[in-house]
């Protein structure tokens, strides 16, 4: 096992549910041996404990998935169940780190410019004007017209323009990521861009996620960025026993350049995510370039997570692009950001919202397909009104009991009438979603129980714009190289698998 699988299991919440169990095996040894003339009261207490968090998760405002999970844990296994509910519902350093993101942002989110007349338009012009609505109040996200988008279906597609544009910029650069591979080549390269900026003047700035690079980066990184003048920021550092793979992590991609351009997908800074290195296969995935109005959201949005986890207060004002000319476009977008601990799943409401709105076809591509009765629901409703319904998932995944768990929910989807594809050429880690041609959805959220409820994600929602036949187009391409699954095909898949990821089923929501 090398050293990133360890660092991994380290700081998994896997490995923490391992030490809670031996613990649990631990006070139920010591409750027959030492303490067994007064075993009534020590199974009593656990007992009336474990009742009371039952009835405080009953009443808690959430997913009826989150609550059937936890009442099955802490009945079966009263003091694991305990310890583990304890330790995730309760967490301090996301709770803060929540408190400091909603600060920041109703600091920046008043200042984020929009147009009432363009939004006006939108909703007349749309058609979806209460998700245009539900948008704007809840997540301060606002339609932009005349805003240039292209549309990159491989990761190094975007990754060569990318470069492209970071040589330009003459004022800043921010970029945030889930994953920072320091060993990989396509780190080396942009780290030696990023660093002559400084040099000519550029303000660089660089925010990564604590647990998606604490296996990628060595311990002088940091170092290296000051040496460079890179300013950097990491989202929740890693505390050993106080941070697991469950706790809210940053999962956004952006990278913003003078205010002008901007990007977002699903790609990482890793070799794999541009097909340098094969880990599953061939990599597919996908990302856009924004121009125009709409970058200053992305700014705003990248802002507020810098002003939630660094000692500075950036002022947002200071990098909107004034005075911008904007190309003539058709069609409207909408970059949206979603945080985990507020009262709204923004990234699912806008998926269910825009497949309820269907009439003739809904295409997904997602790597994770673990869905909550709520997305199940509305996939068999848009079936059952006639609405084509596409999926497609990896055919080689890169956490095998995320496939398992996928697996479990072929057999009501294909009975529904859904239409469910495993791209064999290797793994897919685009988040895409595009209905009837007209609406569509490109961003970081994984249809799951972790994008949808446990992280910061990022997403721009474009209704009408031109690129979305390009998108629609590269899904159709996808189909071609994928397999479809049949019922048949299901029945022949491995019984074992098959038992497993039913029994991993169960805990879905908190893993």
């Amino acid at each position: 096992m090398n050293l990133r699988r360890i660092y991994k299991l380290i700081y998994s919440n896997k490995f923490i549910a391992w030490i809670m169990l031996a613990f649990q095996i631990l006070l139920l040894c010591a409750g027959f041996l030492w303490l067994k003339d007064y075993s009534r009261v020590y199974f009593g207490l656990v007992s009336v404990f474990s009742a009371f968090l039952l009835i405080y998760e009953i009443n808690r405002r959430e997913a009826p998935e989150f609550k059937m999970t936890w009442m099955i844990v802490i009945a079966i296994i009263p003091i694991f169940g305990a310890l583990m509910y304890l330790y995730t519902r309760f967490g301090f350093i996301s709770r803060g780190i929540a408190a400091n993101h909603r600060d920041a942002c109703a600091k920046t989110e008043p200042l984020v410019p929009y147009d009432e007349a363009v939004y006006n338009a939108a909703k007349e012009e749309s058609g979806a004007g209460g998700l245009l609505h539900y948008l704007k109040n809840t997540a301060s996200a606002m339609p932009y017209e005349n805003t240039g988008v292209e549309y990159y279906r491989l990761g190094e597609k975007m990754y060569a323009q990318m470069k492209k544009d970071l040589e330009t910029a003459k004022k800043f650069i921010f970029m945030e990521f889930f994953v920072v591979n320091q060993s990989s080549t396509m780190w080396h390269e942009l780290f030696d861009i990023l660093s002559r900026k400084v040099r000519e003047g550029v303000e660089v700035r660089l925010l990564y996620d604590g647990i998606g690079s604490v296996a990628t980066l060595p311990k002088n990184f940091k170092r290296m960025l000051d040496n460079a003048n890179i300013r950097h920021a990491e989202f929740a550092p890693v505390q050993p026993l106080l941070s697991t793979y469950q706790n809210n992590r940053d999962h956004r991609k952006i990278i913003v350049i003078d205010g002008e351009v901007a990007f977002t997908g699903g790609i990482n800074i890793a070799d794999e995510y541009v097909n340098r290195i094969s880990r599953f296969g061939h990599w597919k995935d996908n990302g856009i370039r924004i121009t125009g109005g709409a970058v200053d959201k992305l700014t705003a949005l990248f802002l507020e997570m810098w002003n939630t986890v660094s000692d500075s207060d950036a002022d947002y004002l200071e990098y909107v692009q004034k005075n911008r000319e904007c190309q003539k476009t058709e069609g409207y977008i909408v970059p949206y950001g979603d945080s985990p601990l507020d009262d709204d799943n923004v990234g699912e409401k806008v998926y269910i919202d825009l497949i309820n709105r269907a009439e003739k076809t809904v295409h997904i591509m997602t790597p994770y397909l673990v869905l909550d009765n709520e997305m199940t629901e509305a996939l068999r409703y848009a079936v059952s009104r006639g609405v084509d319904v596409k999926i497609i998932i990896p055919h080689r995944p890169d956490k095998v009991y995320a496939y398992w768990l996928a697996h479990t929910y072929y057999p009501e989807l294909l009975r529904y009438g859904v239409d469910i594809y495993e791209y064999t050429p290797g793994f897919i880690h685009a988040k895409t979603m595009v209905v009837d041609n007209k609406y569509t959805v490109v961003g970081t959220i994984n249809f799951d129980f972790r994008s949808f409820y446990l992280h910061y994600e990022c997403a721009v929602l474009m209704i009408g714009a031109p690129v979305i036949k390009e998108i629609e187009e590269d899904f159709n391409d996808t189909v071609l190289k994928s397999k479809q699954i049949t019922v048949e095909e299901y029945k022949r898949f491995n019984p074992l698998t098959k038992l497993l990821g039913r029994g991993i089923r169960i805990l879905a929501p908190i893993i």
